[in-house]
């Protein structure tokens, strides 16, 4: 039954669909509103009554195809938000709101994998069941992808989605979820135990000997290998962190711990005090351990810096990735020992260093504030497979604690001559990993 209005416009489907005819015309057409736009067609008919009936199949076919994904009223692709996104992302970075390296992962997610499936569908198509068809694709094609990875696609898709929000392309984000049939396994962060890591700096050595021997030009590379390591291992500062440091950020302290050197002298170390670390969490302030002062001078020295408190360049030129895996893989330090074993990369450097500082009775607030982090994360994430290596008052006998022996690790890791001018022999205890407490 219609609902008649006036002769040559009225609704049909309880106000639903509107029925007109133009004045230039004698064919009837038919019109709904969704999503803020007006659909409409050329019914085909001159007559009223057939004209309804038509009206009534095309409504719902348009509905269903609506419902299915298969119909769009939005001109706008997924490939062309995408680009508006990442522009406006980058432009983000640049005025330090987000890092460098989150944009990257962005930026290769979409390009990888997310742009060939989703990219000319209109994006107001883009919803959960797009999201499953797209998980079905990439599992034909990789049957092993690891969660991590879908995680990754999804933070792409997501500020796509948020973007086209913002742009008014759709009415609301939608929210995808996933369902796994297996809880989440937290693992443990990969680091290098003390002996691991003292064969880790000694294979850079090598590698730096080598290298003069073989092909001199990559000498100054390994060398900046070198103090990255201990940079990483010495201040627990994230991969993107360290190469956002600028020499203007560095202040060097020395008013350190006094400690006394092989040859009986009484020395202070010095440590460094890092300030505008821009990284995932925002713009943050570190207090490195002791190694990274001596890496620190010889950066200082090999990049020819007179005033590093006026100089904003970044002190890492590159980031030695490839050279770094081969290292690993020459010295098997690529997997760690456990069971499963874990693969190994720059983020062991950081990991290295809150496990040192944990082992060494450093407070679990002052390291996750010293690393940006939650104390929750250190917890989860580091301390609880230390297990009984950091529990002190396990063995504590009626309020006090067994005491036992304990002999210093000396290592000297700087009195190695095949190194470059600058890296100095000097005769101090662990001089990249200080353990003193």
């Amino acid at each position: 039954m219609s609902s008649q209005q006036s002769p040559d416009k009225y609704t049909i489907l309880s106000g639903r669909v509107h029925i007109f005819r133009r004045p230039t015309s004698s064919y009837w057409w038919a019109g709904f509103h969704h999503k803020g736009k007006y659909v409409r067609t050329s019914i085909g008919e001159v007559d009223a009554k057939p004209a309804e009936r038509a009206a009534e199949l095309w409504y719902f076919k348009k509905q269903a195809e609506i419902a299915s994904g298969v119909f769009s009223v939005t001109k706008k692709t997924f490939s062309e938000i995408a680009s508006v996104a990442l522009v406006d992302f980058h432009a983000r970075v640049q005025r330090g709101e987000r890092s460098a390296n989150t944009y990257r992962g962005i930026k290769n997610a979409l390009n990888g994998k997310v742009k060939p499936f989703f990219g000319n569908l209109p994006i107001d198509q883009i919803n959960v069941q797009a999201w499953f068809r797209f998980k079905e694709h990439i599992y034909q094609t990789n049957p092993k992808i690891k969660r991590g990875t879908f995680h990754q696609y999804k933070n792409a898709l997501r500020l796509v989605l948020n973007k086209a929000y913002a742009l008014g392309y759709l009415q609301s984000v939608p929210e995808i979820k996933d369902e796994y049939n297996e809880k989440r396994i937290d693992a443990p962060r990969p680091w290098f135990t003390k002996s691991e890591y003292k064969k880790l700096l000694s294979g850079v050595r090598r590698h730096i000997r080598e290298l003069k021997d073989r092909q001199p030009r990559w000498v100054p590379a390994a060398e900046e290998l070198y103090d990255y390591i201990i940079f990483g291992t010495n201040t627990g500062c994230r991969v993107s962190e360290l190469s956002n440091i600028r020499f203007c950020d560095i202040e060097l302290k020395k008013d350190g711990p006094f400690y006394i050197d092989k040859e009986g002298k009484k020395k202070r170390l010095h440590y460094l005090i890092i300030r505008n670390i821009k990284g995932k969490r925002g713009t943050g302030v570190c207090r490195s351990f002791f190694g990274a002062a001596d890496a620190w001078e010889r950066i200082l020295i090999r990049r020819g810096v007179k005033d590093p408190k006026s100089d904003t360049s970044k002190i890492f030129i590159e980031h030695h990735r490839d050279m770094f895996n081969v290292i690993l893989k020459k010295n098997n330090l690529k997997y760690t020992n456990t069971q499963p074993p874990v693969k190994r990369d720059f983020v062991s450097l950081r990991a290295t260093y809150i496990s040192f500082r944990l082992l060494n009775g450093a407070s679990v607030y002052e390291v996750a504030n010293n690393c940006r982090t939650s104390v929750a994360m250190i917890e989860n994430s580091y301390a609880k497979y230390l297990g009984g290596e950091v529990l002190v008052g396990v063995n504590k006998i009626d309020g006090k604690t067994e005491s036992w022996s304990q002999t210093a690790l000396e290592e000297e890791v700087m009195g190695d001559a095949t190194l470059s001018g600058q890296m100095q022999a000097k005769k101090l205890p662990s001089a990249e990993l200080r353990l003193i407490k």
